[in-house]
């Protein structure tokens, strides 16, 4: 079963008619406020607010989990020595050019000569010799992601070598995401409260889960950021969101999730709305550790029993795509899994009853987002029908929910929308928190790292992925579209959501 997007036209960019000004103050009383010591006066020129749901709970993507800070900070204060183009294809950015071995275990990249961080401190080979080989203290963000990285050599001031243990076919890839920021040593003890990067805004201010203020960076290597500041306002309630875009509070929501309004934003000419993708997964996991959940019977009775239709119409009004698996349609070996498991509650029923867990007690943790909860009450009432005792427990999100579910995995059921890219190979790692552990997965995702080309490297994805399906750690509902909603005279927004940063150094405004 797949609920598609309704049908519009592609943009990727916001035809000009007005000019878009911040116009309504925020309510700031009270709030944490994260300032940088040489932020200086406000960088002259026009000014753009973006509203979005998630707020970081503080600026260390290296320690403090939750998609939201690198989401704000990378490709517009930090940079790797790649990104990721609005295809998802891989774009030198620190790095000028590379060149990978034959035998795949040595990535030679040249650096890009006249670059510096905000606070002075010149990029070099030492700085990509220190930045990745701190990646064993990481705690969040999967660090194992790029495990393979054995040493990285400095050949000369602007050139570098990251040598692999083994091979790892998607290194370029998790180098363009968080974990291939680079970072200055001189920086490190206040990351959690300052950002001091290379990228085309430099760091201002953050208001906690309010507001964060980012100023160009009138010394950037490249190409200037189009306006003088930039920032993003954090709105937990979907409609506050729509209706501080209505007011003039904020020029445009990314990732918006005001989808009962999308309709009358449409209909407006003030404003415009483009529907991309997303490489989220909005997923309910389940925990193996619960003696009742260690059973894979139960786990697929349990998927059996979930109505995704009810769950997506109930999150999103039925924008998204229903999956079956835990990968998503812009992932190059997408599989469609949903008739693998079909909605069947009174076969579901029957299974559970058989495996004589029918009436067992489960704590379900849910974030305190909008789509979470809608999407927990009807599994709720699903998993009620089909004998099995269900109790919600909402908690902060990210704070409480990260710390206590996601770290401390505290829970026998959570579901959670896993924005970051592939999030697929976490299944590889056991000790990721849902406790996934199983050779015959792990010996796929190894053949895929080991490939030598796409279409073997596809080819063992889709193994590991339809082996996971078949055990069912979790329930894969639905993959969300990236909503932008902007109003007319905003252009250069990113309308494909990447997993990675929300780069902003492209956006103008006009009359």
């Amino acid at each position: 079963m797949t609920s598609a997007l309704p049908a519009r036209p592609a943009r990727s960019t916001f035809p000009a008619r007005r000019l878009s000004r911040l116009t309504a103050a925020l309510g700031l009383t009270g709030a944490l406020v994260l300032t940088a010591c040489d932020a200086g006066s406000q960088a002259e020129g026009e000014s753009v607010t973006i509203g979005i749901a998630a707020a970081p709970a503080n600026l260390d993507f290296t320690t403090q989990g939750g998609a939201a800070i690198f989401e704000a900070l990378l490709g517009n204060v930090y940079e790797g020595l790649v990104r990721l183009d609005q295809d998802g294809e891989i774009q030198p950015l620190l790095a000028e050019a590379w060149e990978v071995s034959d035998d795949g275990l040595e990535y030679s990249f040249t650096l890009r000569e006249g670059v510096s961080f905000h606070d002075g401190t010149p990029f070099d080979a030492e700085i990509v010799q220190f930045s990745l080989e701190r990646l064993d203290e990481w705690t969040v963000n999967t660090p194992g992601n790029l495990g393979a990285i054995e040493r990285v050599d400095v050949v000369s001031e602007l050139e570098v070598a990251v040598v692999l243990s083994e091979p790892d076919y998607d290194v370029l890839f998790w180098l363009a995401g968080p974990l291939g920021a680079m970072f200055s040593p001189d920086s490190l003890d206040s990351l959690a409260t300052e950002a001091n990067g290379t990228g085309p805004f430099t760091f201002g201010e953050y208001q906690e889960a309010v507001r964060m203020t980012l100023l160009r960076n009138e010394d950037y290597w490249g190409d200037p950021a189009e306006v003088g500041e930039a920032a993003f306002a954090y709105y937990a309630d979907a409609a506050a969101a729509a209706n501080a875009l209505r007011s003039g509070g904020v020029d445009a929501l990314l990732r918006a999730e005001a989808y009962d309004q999308i309709g009358s934003f449409e209909s407006d000419e003030d404003f415009d709305v483009a529907v991309g993708t997303s490489p989220g997964v909005v997923v309910m996991t389940l925990n193996a550790a619960n003696e009742a959940l260690s059973d894979v019977e139960v786990r697929r009775a349990i998927t059996a029993a979930v109505d995704k239709e009810a769950v997506l119409a109930a999150a999103t009004g039925g924008y998204g795509t229903i999956l079956g698996g835990p990968s998503v349609p812009t992932d190059p070996y997408f599989t469609d899994f949903t008739g693998e498991i079909p909605f069947d509650p009174d076969a579901a029923a029957e299974a559970l009853e058989e495996a004589g867990v029918a009436g067992a007690s489960l704590r379900f943790t849910v974030p305190d987002r909008p789509y979470a909860e809608a999407a927990a009450q009807v599994i709720q009432d699903n998993l009620t029908s089909a004998g099995l005792d269900v109790t919600l427990a909402i908690q902060e999100f990210p704070a409480v929910w990260v710390e206590q579910t996601m770290t401390n995995q505290d829970f026998d059921l959570t579901i959670v929308n896993h924005v970051e890219p592939r999030n697929v190979v976490n299944y590889a790692h056991s000790d990721y928190y849902w406790g996934f552990d199983d050779a015959e997965t792990a010996a796929s995702f190894t053949r895929a790292a080991e490939a030598t080309d796409d279409d073997e490297h596809q080819a063992a994805m889709a193994a590991a992925t339809e082996r996971i399906v078949s055990e069912a750690p979790g329930v894969w509902l639905y993959n969300p579209p990236h909503v932008v909603i902007a109003r007319s005279g905003l252009e250069g927004l990113p309308e494909n959501d990447l997993g990675v940063g929300m780069e902003l150094a492209r956006v103008t405004v006009s009359e």
